[in-house]
């Protein structure tokens, strides 16, 4: 199941796709749904929904009773199919009834089948778009640790795109890049032009939300390409939405307009009602803000969107259709119908997922408060503007941009990296290839040792590359200033050491730990000696654990130590022998005062922590409690 978490290709050739379906239409009216049958049937599936979702749709919903008599195996495949084509239609509810059905049956089987894994990704795509992200990321976890168990790269692949996009939907986007770059490099050797669609295009709605809309673009284009090259018509048709959205960012107006006419002009093959509705919203701000603007077109367009909303269950689409209608009424100059548009969505952003992104508040306040100005209501208007301010500020204090920036250009240059070397791979292996015929008629003696001699230099060449790569995976894992692990490898290790834990039972705990008063030894001495501080702290840290356990730091004071197969009461030993290391430590060589730390210590609790994050986010709290208790001790 490939979900489009932000949503599309050319036309097919019409007079293909007619035969095609005349010829199953006459092929299945003679043979009812059999399991003799099935594997042609799953073939017809895959072609129709490849080149026509909806008539795949239809023709799922015809075998629908007959599918109750099929054997197990083939009953589940069935219905995973039924679960992609109804979120492919936008019925969130419908998919997320089927798969829970085909998850009941799935008990039965004797042994783990990658199906099941597949339902897992279907469920969670539905009730992820249904606005219940703690229920998707448990069921994208359940289907990539099938995936995993079963050694399915493809699968692990999909399970990472998908928490990746659950990431980036609640702001995370660190961790979000993380999951992309794994699924990528594990998507790149398998040469799968589906799978390599779908993360270039949920790459693209990542560094869309980060601004970086030159990038979002390349990788829109990319996706649209892979997705033409494995004839995904359907998704392909989600790739040219972005685009056009990208278009419509970068000011392309024209560019923008003529996708989203190709797109409307398809709405009957496409079928799914968010995607018709964002290709109508993209043609109202095209005409309206196109060189010769045309309000009365862009009005028209803005109402045939607002009616497709109204049928969507997507949770997210009515709150940014609702915004986008109040920014071009606020275009228009409709002002009371701004506000009116405002009050109608207000339930919406008061919703928690809605919370999670503050610049849909943020557009609340601007629009609001420059209309009250507008309207000479000046004392509302300033109170507006102070919350406006107040919650940018509190958006850019909390961002993680910088260490994303970080990670996206350590991500780049792996990836430059890696093309180089497969590209510098494939000339060495060519030349070889040339000097082998040039030379094989006239001496073939001369030509073995010739061979011998470059499988030598080759094989020279691939151990430093692979040295190279080893250097450049340590220093990607490695904090700069201290040596040891860095944030990007730390919540990469927790990701797995949480799994690990979820999936065999056993404990796993983390140690948040800061510095008490870095900032007044910055102020006192100066920079160089408050590195100097973080510096012997990362060997002490390093010093106190054991083999098994992962110390490194989080971002400025602050570090995690990672113990897994450890309980809380482990790991309180583990903190408090660590807190007094550093207490007791001379400190004399480098500040002229005692150097302390606290510690918050949290262990898995499968029943409050859904992940990783949680867990971290409860050590995060015990350290602030110990902080506020008179710092230098440990919290659990």
């Amino acid at each position: 199941m490939f979900a489009c978490h932000v949503t599309i290709t050319r036309t097919i050739n019409t007079f293909l796709l007619c035969l095609l379906l005349l010829t199953s239409c006459k092929t299945f009216a003679l043979n009812s749904l059999t399991n003799e049958g099935f594997e042609r049937f799953v073939n017809q599936i895959n072609i129709l929904k490849d080149n026509n979702s909806k008539e795949a749709y239809l023709y799922l919903q015809k075998h629908l009773e007959e599918a109750e008599s099929l054997a197990l195996e083939n009953r589940l495949v069935f219905y995973k199919y039924l679960a992609e084509s109804y979120s492919e239609q936008a019925q969130y509810q419908q998919s997320k009834a089927i798969t829970d059905k085909a998850l009941q049956l799935a008990k039965n089987l004797s042994s783990p089948s990658i199906v099941i894994a597949e339902l897992y990704y279907s469920r969670g795509f539905a009730v992820e778009s249904l606005g219940e992200f703690d229920n998707a990321i448990t069921n994208y976890q359940n289907g990539l640790e099938i995936a995993e168990s079963l050694s399915d790269e493809k699968n692990i692949a999909t399970g990472l795109i998908n928490l990746g996009a659950i990431y980036y939907l609640t702001q995370k986007f660190e961790r979000s890049l993380i999951m992309f770059n794994q699924a990528l490099n594990m998507a790149i050797p398998l040469k799968d032009n589906e799978l390599l669609g779908y993360i270039y295009s949920e790459l693209g709605i990542l560094y869309g939300l980060m601004y970086e809309e030159d990038k979002a673009m390349e990788f829109y284009q990319k996706s649209y390409e892979y997705f033409q090259k494995a004839g995904k018509n359907f998704y392909a048709y989600n790739s040219l939405r972005n685009i056009a959205i990208n278009h419509s960012r970068r000011g392309r107006f024209e560019e923008s307009i003529k996708i989203n006419k190709e797109i409307v002009e398809h709405a009957k093959e496409i079928g799914n009602i968010e995607i018709i509705a964002s290709a109508y919203t993209g043609l109202a701000w095209g005409y309206l803000k196109k060189e010769d603007s045309n309000p009365e077109a862009a009005y028209e367009y803005m109402k045939i969107s607002e009616e497709y909303v109204s049928q969507a269950e997507q949770h997210q689409l009515a709150l940014s259709f609702g915004l986008d209608k109040a920014f071009l009424l606020y275009d228009m100059e409709k002002y009371d119908e701004v506000l009116e548009t405002l009050e109608e969505i207000e339930p919406l952003l008061q919703s928690e997922n809605a919370k999670l992104d503050k610049n849909n508040q943020l557009n609340k306040l601007f629009l609001k408060a420059d209309i009250y100005y507008r309207k000479k209501r000046f004392k509302e208007a300033y109170q507006l503007q102070s919350d406006y301010l107040e919650l940018a500020f509190e958006i850019r204090d909390s961002s993680n941009y910088e260490v994303v920036e970080d990670l996206r250009m350590r991500y780049e240059s792996e990836q430059a990296d890696l093309q180089k070397k497969i590209l510098d791979q494939q000339k060495s292996l060519q030349t070889v290839r040339l000097k082998d015929s040039e030379y094989q008629e006239s001496n073939r003696n001369i030509l073995l040792a010739l061979c011998a001699i470059a499988v030598l230099i080759i094989s020279w060449f691939l151990l430093k590359i692979l040295r190279a790569q080893q250097r450049l995976v340590t220093l990607s894992q490695t904090d700069g200033l201290t040596g040891v692990v860095n944030r990007r490898r730390l919540m990469e290790l927790s990701d797995f050491f949480f799994y690990q834990a979820k999936q065999t039972k056993i404990t796993f705990s983390v140690l948040m730990i800061d510095v008490d008063d870095f900032k007044m030894i910055n102020d006192n001495y100066g920079h160089k000696v408050g590195d100097k501080v973080l510096k012997r702290i990362a060997e002490i840290g390093s010093s106190a654990m054991r083999s098994s356990d992962e110390f490194g730091r989080f971002g400025g004071e602050e570090f995690i130590a990672l113990l897994p197969e450890t309980d809380l009461e482990q790991a309180k030993v583990i903190a408090e022998r660590l807190c007094q290391s550093v207490n007791n430590h001379s400190w004399e060589s480098i500040v002229n005062s005692p150097v302390s730390i606290s510690i918050g210590v949290a262990c898995v609790d499968l029943s409050m922590h859904k992940n990783a994050d949680d867990l971290i986010k409860s050590a995060d709290v015990l350290l602030y409690k110990a902080k506020s208790q008179g710092k230098n001790q440990v919290c659990f």
